[in-house]
């Protein structure tokens, strides 16, 4: 079997991964830009066969207009094993990051979603077989082709997947609106799945409880709840950013809606610890600085008091 890949970067990355065959380029007559360039330089390196078509033509091939002058015919997506994603992460010595999908409708957000995983450094995306959108042209088109680089695996039971990711000691992390922790508190440096839910259900309830976590991202205006493909890259990117520096931002506490009661939110925010005015001085230093002018401006200013050994400063 066969499908068609149409769009300049999905047919470009298509190529460049390898990961299968293409056994014809098509391409639009008198349409060349840098991208169509390393097209045909690709497939004329592979032996591929390049045809040139008309407009209207390639229209007729992809369905719609959307091809950008660029259409291969490519065997069908090759889907992963679950084992594929964990040795992806062994090779990279990498504790497993994964995002789990469960049931994703729109081609369009999958897409997104894939796009996003790539660029976060994702070992892997699992989707559901029943009840979902699988990888096609169109989530291809949507991901600029990331979808050709990304491991991709379809399960039959997303909660079957959920108890053996378990068992490998990877903890699950579903993303809710009403959990009670948000997604900035939780620790993503360990072995993690990410779990996101259908467009307008959310993660369904079973899944929803074998998840080890349920974290939210606080929303401060009117909606209630965010596209998916968006929740998933603000989910994603702070996993990369836990990782990249080790940091998790912990709970702010007061709330800022104490602010206005007596508290300062320059002191509160930056300065941790007690007030200023109950800490006892250090010893030896000296607790009045003069800086009344000198009398002989020529001198110059006084010099500012010295540090006492050890560095740093005081509040």
């Amino acid at each position: 079997m066969s499908e068609k890949i149409y769009g300049r970067k999905p047919v470009l990355e298509a190529l460049r991964s390898g990961n299968r065959s293409v056994s014809r380029i098509y391409l639009m007559q008198g349409s060349r830009d840098g991208i169509l360039n390393q097209i045909e330089a690709h497939a004329k390196a592979k032996g591929i066969a390049i045809t040139l078509e008309t407009r209207h033509r390639m229209d007729t091939m992809a369905g719609n207009d959307k091809h950008q002058g660029a259409i291969a015919v490519a065997e069908d997506y090759h889907y992963s094993d679950l084992q594929d994603i964990l040795d992806t992460a062994r090779e990279k010595n990498e504790p497993p990051f994964m995002i789990l999908l469960d049931e994703i409708e729109d081609p369009h957000n999958l897409g997104a979603i894939i796009r996003s995983a790539d660029a976060a450094g994702v070992h892997g995306v699992v989707i559901p077989k029943n009840r979902a959108v699988e990888v096609n042209s169109t989530v291809i088109k949507s991901s600029a082709g990331a979808a050709e680089h990304v491991t991709t695996v379809k399960v039959t039971n997303m909660n079957d997947t959920i108890r053996k990711l378990k068992e490998m000691n990877v903890w699950v992390v579903g993303a809710d609106g009403n959990a009670e922790k948000n997604f900035f508190e939780y620790d993503f440096r360990q072995p993690v799945a990410l779990v996101i839910g259908n467009e307008g259900k959310g993660i369904r309830r079973l899944v929803k409880e074998n998840c080890d976590e349920l974290v939210k991202i606080p929303m401060a205006g009117k909606m209630s709840s965010l596209n998916a493909s968006v929740a998933s890259a603000i989910l994603l990117f702070e996993v990369a950013r836990q990782r990249k520096w080790g940091v998790v931002s912990p709970r702010v506490e007061p709330p800022l809606s104490s602010y206005g009661v007596g508290l300062s939110p320059e002191r509160d925010f930056f300065r941790p610890g007690p007030d200023s005015a109950a800490e006892a001085p250090d010893e030896g230093l000296d607790q009045t600085i003069d800086v009344s002018p000198s009398d002989n401006l020529e001198e110059g200013p006084p010099e500012p008091p010295q540090a006492p050994p050890g560095g740093g400063f005081k509040w």
